[in-house]
């Protein structure tokens, strides 16, 4: 099977899932990136790269504080 058909099985798969909704998305997404990686569609320096974004470390720090005062 080639690639593009992985990425066509994956992204379907992603759908279902997100459409079924018994699974947060989150994790629904993160397992759909983990997949890709484990089948070599993606590298895995480049799928997570964006995890160490200063934007992406702002936005949990917030969300940290903001359950601490609530």
């Amino acid at each position: 099977m080639n690639d593009q058909a992985l990425l066509l099985l994956v992204l379907a798969a992603l759908a279902i899932l997100m459409i079924w909704g018994r699974w947060r998305y989150d994790v629904v997404a993160f397992l759909a990136l983990i997949v890709s990686v484990i089948l070599g569609l993606v590298p895995a320096d480049r799928a997570f790269a964006g995890f160490g974004h200063p934007a992406v470390i702002t936005v949990a720090a917030i969300l940290i504080i903001s359950r601490a005062l609530a």
